[in-house]
């Protein structure tokens, strides 16, 4: 298992470790999946500036997001995936849905709730499978 022992593993899952690279990926995928909806409808360059205001304004109460990499092409969570693994599933958690909240206030804000209808079914499904997961923990 690429030089984790079974003790060490053991450890990891009941420490959630585990439930917070499964959350961190619903979250990834989920990021991705707004990205393309949301900036075939306004573009990349107002969708990274909404992302960046969001990212800033969150950034405050979870700082981890502010290691998020948002450009034209999208969101990176390179960096942060370096860094996460001293968080607890439940804080990912919180951050990520903090973040998607405040874009879609402000998605609606800009459109009238067209995107938020559009990306709704996308987002709802997710954040109900990241609160399963940590449920399980």
């Amino acid at each position: 298992m690429h030089g984790i022992g079974i003790a060490t593993m053991a450890r990891e899952m009941r420490e959630g470790k585990f439930t917070s690279d499964l959350v961190l990926n619903v979250y990834a995928n989920l990021l991705v999946d707004l990205w393309d909806v949301v900036s075939a409808m306004v573009g990349e360059a107002i969708l990274e500036l909404l992302f960046n205001l969001s990212i800033k304004k969150i950034g405050e109460k979870y700082p981890f997001l502010n290691s998020l990499t948002v450009s034209e092409e999208g969101v990176s969570l390179e960096e942060m995936r370096e860094d996460y693994r001293s968080l607890s599933p439940t804080e990912i958690h919180r951050g990520f849905q903090s973040l998607i909240n405040h874009l879609l206030i402000l998605f609606s804000a800009l459109t009238e709730g067209v995107i938020s209808r559009e990306v709704f079914p996308r987002v709802f499904p997710k954040v109900r499978e990241a609160e399963r997961l940590i449920a399980q923990k």
